[in-house]
Formats: C-alpha cells, structure tokens, sequence
C-alpha cells in the first residue's frame, strides 16, 4: 500500500498546504493509500465509492470530509459519469496559532475531530452533506484557493491561508446546522463518548471543562457526566488526570526535560498541584518516578 509523504506535495516547508481539482474518471479505482498530513475532499460533481476503514460509503457531490494522517482509504469512480472533487492537504503546523482559537469553537471541533473518529469506529453515515446554498459558497472559497494556489501572485500565502481558516469555520458552521436541524444521522450516546474520550486523548493537555464537552455532545452537564463515567470508569477529571500523569510518566523517564516544564507540557499550570495528583496515581513524587521509584 502506498504512503504518501507532505513533502512530496509541499514545496516549502513554511507553507505546508496544497490544493488540487481533481477528475476521477468513470470507473477508475485509486488503490487503498494513507498520508502524514491532513486531506480535506470535497465533492463538486458526480458520485464515487469511498472505502476506509473496512466501510464502505458512498459519496455524492456537495459530500465534504477530513481523513485523518495515518487512515488507509480508496476510491472507485461510478461507471456512469466522472466525478470531481477539490482535494485539500495540509499539515497541522499550517494553522497552529489559528487552531488555538478555532479549537474554542464546539462546532469546529465536532466537525474537525470528533466525526472523523466516530467515521473510523462506528458504522454511520460519515460525510457532512452540504445544503445547495452552502454547496455553492464553500465551492467559491476552494475556487479562489485553487486559483490562488495555481496563479501564486504577490501575497498569495495569505489570501490562501485566510480563506482556508473562513472555509473551516463555514464548515464548521454547516455542520452544526444541519446537526441541529436534523439532517445529520442520529449517532449513540456511547459512540459520541467514545468520540469525547478519544479527544481527550489527544487534547490532554489543554484546559477541557464539562460545559464544553457537554455542550460538543448535545447533553446537559448532569446527563454527560453520568454517560462519561459509565463509558470510561471514572469522572472526567479522573480521567483527563490519568491521560495527563501517564504522558508525564514517560517523559519523564524518557526525557531529561525538567520536571516544572514536563508539568505545564502536560496540561498542569501549577508545579504543587502536579506533584500532587502525580503522587495520588503513582504513589511517587516526580523526582522519586524518574530515580527508580516504580522498580525499587
């Protein structure tokens, strides 16, 4: 199976994004593959067979979705007609200071995390359908990228850098329209847990409230927490500390990073409160783990 590398899309490294309007033509097939970056595709016309993960979807035009670094998936083309669609790829690094804002947007983070985990875990529908009119203005922003990205005049990095972080956020937006609206399919309570610990998973370091994660889920804070702790065994809290203490762990015994900065690394603003929680999971303080405590 093919890997494809950003380096072979990206031409400078201080500007990892590439963008392509690409036909796949009527019964053409494109093997399974994966990549180390981030793709974004949207569908303008035609229908093909998306396959990831062991499902099988189908997309048809106006379907736009994030496939994560890592995730193998093919497509085969209809047998009817062509289908095109505009292929986005980026690395994280792209947006790093503008992901710090948009992730304090729920809608942003439903549509940029948690669907694309429950798309590889859960069998639903997985693409964001877009409404005509939103089809038609997500459409004109890749239009404009496109050309921008293609023609590469005087300060075409930052009209292409600010279109993508208003196209995020309109996606964002359509997602949790149609969310609202009932036009995405009904999803368990437990695969949207599912969803939310996986995010916490890999977002452990940052500050992360019941409000918020509750509000991501559609549940009252009441209903969330009750479903959080059946789903993962223990309280949010609990759990994010956990994630926290186990990332510590193995810097520190990994790193010679000191132990105030492997504190705020993983999320602990305050150097006692670290040592505490660090002591109530390990029964070691810090300094004690990284000197052998665990195996004496």
């Amino acid at each position: 199976m093919t890997i494809f590398k950003g380096d072979m899309f990206f031409n400078q490294n201080d500007f990892p994004f590439f963008i392509e309007r690409y036909i796949i033509q009527k019964n053409e097939y494109i093997p399974s593959h994966t990549h180390d970056f981030i793709e974004l595709v949207f569908v303008v016309e035609g229908s093909a067979l998306h396959e990831m993960s062991g499902n099988a979807y189908q997309l048809a035009a106006g379907d736009v979705f994030v496939v994560e670094p890592n995730v193998y998936h093919s497509y085969t083309c209809a047998p009817d007609k062509d289908a095109i669609v505009y292929n986005v790829l980026f690395d994280a690094a792209f947006l790093q200071r503008e992901m710090e804002v948009l992730q304090q947007m729920p809608s942003f983070i439903n549509f940029f995390y948690l669907v694309p985990f429950l798309r590889k875990s859960h069998s639903f529908v997985p693409y964001h359908p877009l409404q005509p009119t939103q089809k038609v203005q997500i459409q004109s922003h890749l239009q404009t990228i496109y050309e921008e990205f293609k023609q590469r005049r005087e300060g075409y990095q930052l009209v292409i850098k600010t279109r993508w972080i208003e196209c995020l956020v309109w996606l964002s937006r359509f997602h949790q329209e149609n969310r609202d609206s009932g036009l995405r399919p009904s999803v368990s309570d437990r695969a949207w847990m599912d969803s939310i610990i996986h995010y916490v998973d890999q977002h452990y370091y940052q500050p992360l409230t019941l409000q918020q994660l509750s509000r991501l889920s559609g549940m009252s804070v009441s209903s969330f927490t009750a479903k959080f702790k059946e789903a993962a065994g223990m309280s949010l809290l609990d759990y994010k500390h956990t994630v926290q203490i186990r990332h510590a762990s193995t810097l520190l015994l990994t790193s010679d990073k000191k132990v105030l900065d492997i504190a705020h690394e993983t999320g602990f603003g305050d150097i006692s409160f670290f040592n505490r929680i660090f002591r109530k999971h390990t029964g070691f303080s810090p300094r004690e783990f990284r000197a052998g405590g665990p195996r004496s």
